[in-house]
């Protein structure tokens, strides 16, 4: 992240044309000044998901999270606290763990044998009885704000962060009102998808249904696109979608929720949280899908999906779900690309949202001008 990133400067015709329903200019999709200012402005000042508190549930579980040119380290100490580090000795400033997850009791870097208790305190260094100057409180390994909603857990390279609940909102409560149970809800699969666009095409394309009734097939015989409704919040949007009679029927669909309908989750329910996660609540005692998407360079995001289910979901409902959100994927893969691949071609500048279907997408968009141009 070493040099100057020209900044985004403050353009009062852009944000115009933002509130009418422009998109943002290509370049600012496929301009790695842009892309790397994204990374200083957004992702290092922001609340970001990073995993479940299930993955640390015993003190010394730990899991890293890459964003970036960033690491971390996200731990569960010996009192049971959550904490979240920079993943960097301050030794030599090499990465402290290599591996994605596991078990501690301490947290020894690999170079030189720095080792840290799990409150980030440095322990031991070889040599340092030698060293006549040599204070260990003076090495603290460097902490992150880390907070958990539930059984997620976010967390923000910002020291000077605003509280999480502040970005939160009302979402909470907006969950809850679907009738899921969080706490209930366990991680069984995870799925990886390498896609060949920014990160802004991706998110992008989650925050609109317009496209449904053309690409998804599946997801349109089991809810009803022609009554969906999208509300804006601060920073959050939602998308709700009522399930359609004949998939409670059970006919013709991927997914078969006939079984589960009646009872738990009525309504599909698709929140999105600046800048990069989204909850997916389906039809059903409790299926759930976590989206996190993670941006590499310029023209490349790591989107992230964790599936999670109440006890009660049977593995053939799981795979039911999984394949059906699979697929669902693979052809918003498609869409995110071609995408990526016509912003690049120099021709097209900015494109006009159909507010009445897009307007979530118009909200993300502000954000991003917001947050890079200094607002």
């Amino acid at each position: 992240m070493g040099g100057m990133i020209p900044a985004v400067s403050a353009d009062p015709a852009l944000w115009e044309a933002l509130e009418a329903g422009y998109t943002l200019p290509a370049r600012w999709y496929t301009s790695t000044d842009i892309f790397r200012l994204e990374q200083r402005r957004i992702f290092r000042r922001s609340w970001q998901y990073t995993g479940l508190t299930e993955q640390v549930s015993q003190p010394g579980d730990f899991f890293t999270y890459q964003t970036g040119d960033l690491s971390f380290i996200i731990l569960r100490d010996e009192e049971e606290q959550l904490r979240a580090f920079v993943n960097v000795c301050r030794h030599r400033g090499s990465q402290l763990v290599l591996q994605e997850r596991g078990h501690r009791n301490t947290l020894q870097c690999h170079y030189h044998a720095w080792t840290y208790s799990l409150d980030g305190s440095l322990r031991a260094a070889p040599g340092m009885k030698d060293e006549v100057s040599f204070n260990k409180d003076d090495f603290w390994l460097f902490p992150v704000s880390i907070e958990a909603w539930g059984p997620f857990i976010f967390i923000n390279p910002d020291a000077h962060a605003r509280p999480f609940a502040e970005t939160l909102g009302e979402l909470p409560a907006l969950v809850n009102a679907t009738g899921l149970d969080l706490s209930a809800i366990r991680h069984r699969v995870r799925r990886t998808y390498d896609i060949a666009a920014n990160w802004k095409v991706v998110v992008d394309n989650y925050l609109e249904c317009y496209h449904c009734p053309v690409a998804h097939p599946a997801f349109c015989d089991l809810i009803n696109v022609g009554d969906y409704i999208v509300r804006e919040y601060e920073y959050f949007s939602t998308q709700t979608g009522a399930l359609k009679e004949s998939a409670k029927a059970g006919k013709d669909n991927l997914y078969d929720v006939s079984a589960a309908a009646g009872s738990g989750v009525q309504d599909g329910f698709y929140a999105y949280l600046w800048p990069n996660f989204t909850i997916n609540i389906y039809p059903g005692p409790g299926n759930v899908s976590l989206n996190l998407f993670v941006p590499v360079d310029v023209n490349r995001t790591l989107a992230i999906y964790d599936y999670c289910f109440v006890d009660e979901v049977s593995a053939e409902e799981e795979q039911n779900f999984v394949r059906f959100i699979d697929q669902v994927q693979d052809e918003d893969v498609v869409l995110c690309e071609s995408v990526q691949r016509g912003l690049r071609g120099g021709y097209f500048d900015q494109g006009k949202l159909m507010l009445s279907r897009e307007n979530a997408l118009r909200h993300f968009q502000k954000l991003v001008y917001k947050q890079l141009a200094g607002e």
